[in-house]
């Protein structure tokens, strides 16, 4: 039997993202974090919280998301508690989201030392193999936090010299000993860095210092809080007020403080700003799910490296992602002759486009959005 811990471990998932660069599949009700698009039949945001539980439990995974996105989750996840899907009053980037979610936290726990609850923050888009690895990666994270009273992030052993990630740069110092034998080192962080032209990426693969930086956070609630005030005292005073307004039940009052928070990442609001950070290894399969053009990273694809979906007719193709969510019984769709191309077909919309134009999809979404189009 596993010992009661003083401390209470939480998940968080953040599910707030529009997804719109997987358009037209992703809608605005039924963003990419709803999709199967790693899975056969299970939503990315299911398999997120399917990791997560198996750490903290299904109890302690919460959800933090957009108002507009609660009952879609609510039905595409029936059985997962209704009270643990939080709803962000507006959009506020990352930062936004990490701070209402603190003060949740801080009104929802109020008889507990905010320095007994230990956060375990992950994301809705990412594919994420070998699930055993990425468990003790997490519980070895949330020892470093507790342990060292730091705040801990995820960077993944790099693959190849990608321009598309930040980095995360270890010191050269010796890992923290934190976790049993076999568990991730952790390394005190020298620094965090934008995304590289393909020179300089080259050269953080060939250095073995920099790991990309996957957005996965974990710390005391308490330590949250310190740093906050430490980097940015503006979002630890919106943290302190929320918390007051959701212990008096003062949805209004909230909503009026988080209208007011700046809306950037928490990597700029924080985690770039503190000295006072340490990174987990990260060596089990991952992904970024972010456009189109990852799925060709995302299992196996044909012998001329195609990746499809809904099984559509592809003669004399390579390299490309056709997707048919209709099916084959609804819709045939036929590919000829293309080469990193990304095909997509829905019952009212079709996208086509070169894989390295991927990002550009948004340019899409925002012209159908000034004509009104109900394709959204």
């Amino acid at each position: 039997m596993t010992p009661t811990r003083k401390t209470l471990r939480i998940g968080v998932i953040m599910a707030g993202g529009s997804g719109e660069r997987f358009w037209p599949l992703s809608r605005r009700n039924h963003p990419k974090q709803l999709l199967t698009l790693t899975h056969p039949d299970r939503s990315m945001l299911s398999l997120s919280v399917g990791l997560l539980e198996a750490v903290v439990g299904r109890e302690q995974v919460h959800i933090i998301t957009g108002k507009h996105l609660v009952a879609p989750i609510r039905e595409a996840e029936p059985s997962f508690p209704a009270e643990n899907i939080l709803a962000e009053p507006c959009k506020r980037n990352t930062a936004g989201a990490l701070a209402y979610t603190a003060a949740w936290l801080m009104a929802r726990h109020a008889d507990r030392n905010p320095d007994t609850i230990t956060l375990a923050v992950t994301t809705a888009d990412h594919r994420i193999g070998e699930p055993e690895r990425f468990r003790l990666m997490v519980n070895t994270a949330m020892e470093a936090a507790e342990q060292q009273n730091a705040l801990v992030t995820c960077g993944i052993t790099p693959t190849r010299p990608e321009t598309g990630f930040g980095y995360v740069e270890a010191s050269r110092e010796e890992p923290v000993a934190v976790g049993p034998e076999g568990a991730p080192p952790v390394y005190k962080v020298r620094a965090f860095h934008e995304k590289p032209d393909a020179e300089r990426a080259a050269q953080f693969l060939e250095g073995g210092r920099h790991y990309w930086n996957s957005g996965m956070f974990f710390w005391k609630l308490s330590v949250f809080l310190q740093e906050l005030r430490r980097a940015n005292q503006p979002l630890a005073d919106a943290v302190d007020a929320m918390t007051e307004a959701l212990k008096r039940k003062d949805p209004a009052g909230v909503e009026q403080i988080f209208e007011g928070i700046e809306g950037i990442s928490i990597d700029y609001a924080l985690m770039e700003k503190s000295h006072n950070v340490l990174m987990v290894r990260g060596d089990f399969p991952w992904a970024d799910v972010g456009a189109w053009n990852a799925l060709a990273s995302v299992g196996e694809g044909d012998t001329a490296g195609n990746h499809t979906v809904g099984d559509p007719v592809l003669v004399e193709c390579a390299n490309c992602v056709v997707y048919n969510a209709a099916g084959k019984d609804k819709m045939a769709v036929g590919v000829v002759g293309m080469e990193d191309a990304i095909v997509v077909a829905t019952d009212d919309a079709v996208l086509v486009m070169p894989q390295s134009r991927a990002q550009d999809v948004r340019a899409v979404v925002e012209e159908l959005k000034r004509r009104n189009a109900k394709q959204l």
